[in-house]
């Protein structure tokens, strides 16, 4: 399954209206020809949101999304709209791991409570050193999925880069928080348990880097 990968650069001062824009002048828009998962705004960062979306039909689904922008009326009328509230964005397409949840399955676990009520989520990406992305993702699936969820956290996806988009050997991954306070207990265990702490070693020696972002769902995401 492919995804859909966006980042933009709201104006200053307009973060509020925009993303309530969003919600009424283009997710409908985009639901007729994909399925939007995930609307965030990035913690600590007044001038950046992001979304996600699975793409049904493959890049096939790319030509209904051109349509959408360049010949129907909602459409067209978002294209110029947008240009009131952002700068800049940037589109890229990811491919989900076998062990990524699908909206589907997504929407199915909701109904036993997974993926609901959550203020926010983490975005981690790892650069995986070259000969190694088969041995850590095995990993990250037999390891560190049931760390992470023995402590409540879910995993809302995982992915790579899809042909020229992005970095080779980067992994995308997704992850659902109750809030702040359920992070910080995370992150205290991360610091002081032995499970823990043996997954950062192989961590290291897997992967040349990785990176993290807080991302807070808006109030009409899928994933929230």
């Amino acid at each position: 399954m492919l995804y859909l990968h966006e980042n933009t650069y709201p104006f200053t001062g307009v973060m509020d209206e925009y993303v309530e824009v969003m919600e009424t002048d283009l997710i409908p828009g985009l639901n007729r020809h994909m399925t939007v998962m995930g609307v965030f705004r990035v913690a600590f960062r007044h001038r950046e949101t992001f979304f996600l979306s699975e793409l049904p039909h493959g890049v096939d689904t790319l030509e209904g999304l051109a349509n959408f922008v360049m010949h129907e009326r909602d459409g067209l009328s978002w294209h110029r709209e947008g240009f009131r509230y952002r700068d800049e964005w940037f589109d890229s397409l990811l491919e989900g791991l076998p062990f990524s949840p699908t909206a589907a399955m997504i929407k199915e676990r909701q109904k036993q409570g997974d993926f609901t009520g959550n203020t926010l989520y983490y975005r981690l990406v790892y650069s995986v050193l070259p000969g190694k992305t088969d041995e850590f993702l095995e990993a990250f699936e037999g390891e560190l999925m049931p760390l992470m969820e023995s402590r409540g956290m879910k995993l809302a996806g995982c992915y790579r880069w899809f042909g020229a988009c992005g970095e080779s050997g980067e992994i995308v991954s997704f992850w659902s928080l109750k809030n702040w306070a359920h992070w910080g207990q995370i992150r205290e265990a991360q610091l002081r348990e032995q499970e823990f702490q043996r997954w950062m070693d192989k961590v290291s020696s897997l992967c040349a880097e990785w990176s993290y972002k807080f991302l807070i769902p808006v109030p009409y995401s899928m994933l929230h």
